[in-house]
């Protein structure tokens, strides 16, 4: 088995995305996360995509950024081989933002435990979704 972590193009992304067959609203958000997105990755075992992820900064000039992330069936049996190299990606990304934010949806166990992994305090929950904060640490 193989993990693999892939640094995305916007155009790689819609590829990605498009091979998911999303509902129409979903698919809706995805494309705005991609568009708005700096970074992206995506994270693969044995080739298939388990999880796609990018960081939205409110500005150019932002200490912080949003984290949004799309996980597959796939994650499912091997979640704890990709947060290793999950991981590490994190550590680049709070080069760039001492600060990384977000929202995981109440119920999306999957994304919840990434998150913790990665090292997210979680607030209370507001409705459907859950504030989290992954800080740098020194």
């Amino acid at each position: 088995m193989t993990a693999e972590i892939e640094h995305l193009t916007t155009k790689r992304a819609k590829q990605l995305v498009a091979q998911l067959a999303l509902r129409p609203l979903d698919q809706r958000a995805m494309d705005w996360c991609i568009y708005m997105s700096l970074d992206m990755w995506a994270g693969f075992i044995d080739e298939r995509m388990a999880a796609i992820w990018g960081l939205i900064p409110p500005t150019l000039l932002s200490t912080q950024a949003y984290l949004w992330l799309w996980t597959t069936d796939v994650i499912k049996d091997h979640q704890f081989i990709l947060i290793r190299h999950s991981q590490l990606v994190m550590e680049k990304m709070l080069k760039d933002y001492p600060s990384i934010v977000g929202h995981a949806v109440v119920g999306n166990d999957k994304a919840i435990r990434w998150l913790k992994w990665l090292g997210a305090k979680f607030g209370e929950p507001c409705g459907n979704a859950i504030p989290f904060r992954i800080r740098r640490h020194g």
